[in-house]
């Protein structure tokens, strides 16, 4: 049976891969946890921000709140960044079953794309 996280790795290089065991040692379960609950959070305001100007500057707070989640599991490191990149740019096609994907609506999607091209860090 496939581990619910293997189909992510296809997304990531060798070196990325090796970068990212690494930083796993880092995160502890309430860590974890607190990740889990940011991004549910995170989701919801997302959700409640639809429609509204991709610029405007509660959609700007979202992006920056994305990318600093992003950045915890990244640690700035750019190689695990592309990977990360390329698997968000794919969501399509993620397993139904995967909890991430459970986020993964079209319009979500569509709607972070354009606040991100308007982010101004």
């Amino acid at each position: 049976m496939q581990n619910n996280a293997d189909w992510k790795g296809k997304y990531f290089s060798d070196n990325a891969k090796v970068n990212v065991r690494e930083r796993q040692k880092l995160w502890s379960p309430e860590l974890q946890a607190k990740t889990a609950r940011d991004w549910t959070e995170l989701y919801a305001d997302v959700e409640a921000c639809l429609g509204e100007d991709p610029a405007s500057p509660r959609a700007q707070a979202l992006a920056g709140r994305w990318k600093s989640l992003v950045e915890q599991f990244t640690g700035g490191d750019p190689e695990i960044q592309k990977g990360v990149n390329a698997m968000w740019a794919d969501s399509a096609n993620w397993p139904k079953n995967d909890e991430a994907a459970r986020f993964v609506r079209p319009e979500l999607h569509d709607y972070m794309v354009k606040v991100f091209r308007a982010y101004k860090s």
